[in-house]
């Protein structure tokens, strides 16, 4: 199976350039090779402590201590370290309670993506497709303590309830998805443009009252923003404009601690400043992310004809905001890939497109290699995902 394989793969890749680079405790103080008792010790060093990394360390100190309003864990939504919270209380550390949830959400990700593409385009090309996604060099966040694979898990749910005629579920599912992260948002789009396509085609499950379905995704966010507000006391409404009222409201305070500098410009403006900053200084962290973003666009040319209009409206926004955010001088496109990694609609009809044995080979080649540098990248601290 594809997700247990690379699940495996994920872990080898980790242990061992973990030994490259030990950063954490358990990595310098325990070899990883040969075993050695105690052997809990030893399977927490060599498969769990090589991922405690970036904002894996984040999110475990959400699930250890909960949020704060002045240490910048408020930056980060819930769901994904609250699901987590459960399998701290029964003793399991904090860091494997988190890759425990992102490893199962990866598993019915994959399973839901492979059904998606094969009602679209059959089973062999599906299984092509599901693997040119699992693949995807920023993929391997899938297997790292990260929400993106439960965020994808609620958003693929949310898109193919929608295409079924269930907007209520699709709705609650696009909610789930704004807890779990801010672009759970750009939901709102494909899901108003089925129930338009609906209402167009005189679908007799449509009905006019099906659109406040719609008000369930910005509800989920807004749950989350009222929390923040009354319980954290994080949130400090700026009434000076309504963009500054949005911005505040929906962006923690303490963010600045997670990364200093963040913000939207227009894409084109983020983007030659991330290009003229790689000239100047020639930082690999930005070669990464601009080489992994021109892989996405190719892929992205390739797919956009057969994508569903509804995936149309959602890869749109989510590839225009993943390009509008800028994130400072120092890496000005931090997370970049991993945020066009949320656009995942575009892999769903790549099995059709590629269709020739050897471009299937050589694609497939390629995004494999990449997905394994990337994963030892993180783990060597010289990547941020």
């Amino acid at each position: 199976m594809l997700w247990a394989g690379l699940r495996v793969i994920s872990g080898i890749v980790a242990a061992f350039a973990s030994t490259l680079r030990p950063l954490t405790e358990p990595e310098q103080r325990v070899p990883a090779w040969p075993p050695a008792p105690p052997f809990s010790l030893w399977l927490e060093r060599v498969l769990v402590a090589p991922w405690a990394r970036w904002d894996a360390l984040w999110y475990e100190r959400i699930v250890r201590f909960g949020y704060r309003p002045d240490d910048g864990t408020a930056q980060f939504h819930p769901l994904y370290p609250w699901l987590a919270v459960p399998l701290a209380w029964l003793g399991i550390p904090p860091l494997l309670a988190l890759l425990t949830v992102s490893t199962l959400a990866t598993l019915g990700l994959l399973v839901l993506f492979y059904r998606m593409a094969e009602r679209e385009a059959g089973p062999s090309q599906a299984a092509v497709s599901t693997l040119l996604f699992a693949t995807f060099p920023a993929a391997c966040v899938l297997f790292a303590p990260y929400p993106e694979g439960l965020f994808l898990l609620w958003a693929a749910l949310s898109l193919k309830w929608a295409r079924e005629g269930r907007p209520w579920a699709a709705g609650l599912a696009g909610g789930l998805a704004a807890l779990t992260r801010q672009q759970g948002l750009f939901l709102v789009f494909p899901l108003a443009w089925e129930l338009w396509d609906a209402g167009r085609r005189g679908r007799a499950e449509y009905r006019p009252v099906h659109g406040l379905s719609l008000l369930l995704v910005p509800l989920g966010y807004g749950l989350w923003t009222a929390y923040r507000l009354l319980v954290l006391r994080d949130a400090s409404p700026d009434f000076s404009s309504v963009h500054r009222l949005i911005y505040s409201l929906l962006v923690s305070p303490s963010a600045s601690q997670v990364v200093p500098v963040q913000g939207f410009l227009w894409p084109w403006e983020a983007l030659r400043r991330a290009i003229l900053h790689l000239a100047r200084t020639g930082d690999m962290d930005t070669v990464y992310d601009l080489v992994l973003a021109g892989f996405f666009l190719a892929l992205l040319a390739l797919a956009w004809r057969r994508l569903r209009g509804s995936d149309r409206w959602y890869v749109a926004a989510m590839t225009l905001a993943a390009f509008s955010y800028h994130t400072g001088s120092l890496h000005p496109y931090m997370g970049l890939p991993r945020h066009l990694l949320l656009a995942f609609p575009v892999f769903l009809p790549l099995g059709r497109v590629v269709r020739r044995r050897w471009q299937r080979l050589v694609l497939a080649t390629i995004a494999a290699g990449g997905w394994t540098l990337m994963t030892g990248l993180y783990v060597l601290h010289t990547w941020v995902p």
